[in-house]
């Protein structure tokens, strides 16, 4: 695209009946799409990524206690650490959450002592044939007993029995909560189903309602209430466009820092 400064010229100078064409402008070298290095302040290191694309400044705090810093690749060093600086109460109030919560098991194991997840804390399970057939939550112990104590597959299929259980009795009155905030009284309550899905936390549809990954029932209970939210401001917004996220604003406030501690919790 021709500037107008330029445009004007290129005018000018025909007028004046200057057929000979102005030389081309050597290209400016182009910057290096990205550039890392490393930071710190107070008791914490981050690491610092320029890029070339970025048109504003970020910070993510890995459960691995990594920090990384996110900046525009010109922008001044200086007002990068006043970023850092201005949030470092939350950058370590972060490191200490990752530091003292137990991070979930990519793939949980079904033995005797091994650790299950209910509501974002952690259950040990118990397997005990003298007690009745299925699951019983005790304090922190999930206690397999009867027939499903003789083999971790049976276990797995009774602790599936267990978690769909509690998610119809969670999700239902986490659904019913959250419908009463004003912003949804004009919409009918959505039919609920449960589901284990691959990819979503969530969907909402004119005709099934809303589904809910079997998944969140391990996850604390504000990223659920975050999920059923997000797929109530369907109602009013189809896509993800401005109108969307304004709702959701108003209707969930902290909804990034539920939806990061959902990601960091069962990803």
């Amino acid at each position: 695209m021709i500037k107008p400064l330029q445009l004007a010229l290129d005018l000018f100078g025909e007028l004046a009946g200057q057929r000979r064409r102005p030389a081309p402008r050597a290209a400016a070298p182009a910057p290096a799409p990205t550039a890392s290095s490393q930071g710190s302040h107070g008791g914490f290191v981050y690491e610092l990524r320029l890029s070339a694309r970025r048109r504003s400044l970020s910070i993510e705090v890995h459960p691995d206690l990594r920090v990384v810093v996110r900046a525009p690749l010109r922008f001044p060093k200086r007002d990068i650490e006043d970023f850092v600086a201005a949030r470092a109460l939350w950058i370590v109030a972060q490191l200490e959450r990752f530091r003292t919560t137990p991070r979930m098991p990519l793939l949980p194991t079904y033995a005797d002592g091994a650790t299950h997840y209910y509501l974002g804390l952690p259950h040990r399970l118990q397997f005990d044939a003298e007690a009745r057939h299925g699951v019983e939550r005790r304090d922190d112990f999930l206690v397999v007993g009867g027939r499903a104590a003789r083999d971790a597959l049976a276990a797995r299929r009774a602790l599936d029995r267990w978690y769909r259980k509690r998610a119809e009795e969670e999700f239902n009155a986490i659904l019913a909560e959250c419908h009463l905030h004003p912003r949804f009284h004009r919409y009918p309550l959505p039919a609920l189903q449960i589901r284990a899905m691959r990819s979503r936390w969530g969907s909402l549809g004119s005709r099934r309602g809303m589904t809910l990954n079997l998944v969140l029932i391990q996850a604390p209970r504000e990223c659920i209430e975050f999920v059923v939210m997000h797929e109530l401001c369907h109602l009013r917004y189809h896509g993800h466009g401005k109108g969307f996220y304004k709702l959701l604003d108003a209707v969930c406030p902290d909804w990034r820092a539920r939806k990061r501690l959902l990601e960091d919790t069962l990803r």
